[in-house]
């Protein structure tokens, strides 16, 4: 059984039962290998490695290894594909290769929380897999470094600041057009990472939330005063589907749009 999330710069696995797989490296990427059940059999560059659960192992990329698992033995496999994992507040002299203990009930549950929150997006919009992929690294950094040398930024000051002052403007202008956060940190002179936690120290938002809230101030407007559909104006408002305006619009403001309609007129 493989259970697999595909972020555009994180992969998860989770493998259970037998498995093996043959001597490779991964060019560009950093691996965890966290064992769950059982003892997963490693090879690292012909040497064997044997992992008890939650004892783990941290590689780097060009580093060649293969592993097995037997009959209901799992192992959780994360790759990056840059050094996000490691950030700028830690050492980065770890050696390769090196094993690092994990707690194995954090590591379930948070891996459950991601497959949740992932099957629940249902049509994935490009700005929410990015935020998601943000706290998941960001959570990553926590397991290996501690929460004192996760990503920290002083709040900005959106006045004195005339980079976050045209994202807002770019923002307001087109949040019913699809966006990435690629673009967004790009205005704003920062990597995607360092963009969306200023730009929530900012607004007390992360950029998604932000368009979202925009989208549902506008359909309020449109549903109060125009004759368009609720199906229509979810589209114009830039949802990527009537079920999805309807459970944005009914977290943020406790009623169906039909509801909030009827109320209005």
């Amino acid at each position: 059984m493989r259970i697999e999330m595909i972020l555009p710069q994180l992969e998860i696995h989770k493998i259970s039962n037998s498995f093996e797989n043959v001597t490779h490296a991964h060019e560009d990427q950093y691996q965890m290998t966290i064992p769950i059940q059982g003892t997963c059999h490693f090879t690292l560059e012909n040497k064997p490695l044997s992992l008890p659960p939650g004892d783990g192992l941290i590689l780097h990329p060009q580093d060649r290894h293969s592993f097995h698992i037997g009959s209901g033995d799992s192992v959780m496999i994360i790759r990056i594909k840059d050094q996000s994992l490691f950030p700028e507040t830690a050492t980065k002299s770890r050696e390769l290769g090196l094993r690092q203990p994990f707690d194995l009930a954090k590591v379930n549950d948070h891996f459950q929380k991601w497959t949740v929150e992932m099957l629940g997006m249902g049509q994935i919009d490009p700005m929410a897999v990015e935020e998601m992929e943000y706290r998941i690294i960001l959570e990553l950094q926590e397991w290996i470094w501690g929460a004192s040398n996760r990503l920290q930024l002083l709040p900005v000051n959106a006045v004195s600041d005339p980079h976050y002052s045209r994202v807002l403007d770019y923002i307001h202008a087109h949040f019913t057009e699809q966006m990435n956060v690629g673009t967004l940190a790009t205005m704003a002179m920062q990597s995607r990472f360092h963009f969306i936690r200023s730009f929530k120290s900012l607004t007390g938002l992360t950029p998604y939330q932000y368009v979202l809230q925009l989208r549902v101030e506008e359909a309020m407007k449109q549903l109060e005063r125009s004759v368009m559909t609720v199906t229509e104006i979810s589209f114009l408002m830039g949802f990527s589907s009537t079920s999805q305006f309807f459970r944005v619009f009914s977290k943020s403001v406790g009623m169906t749009p039909e509801q909030f309609r009827k109320e209005k007129r």
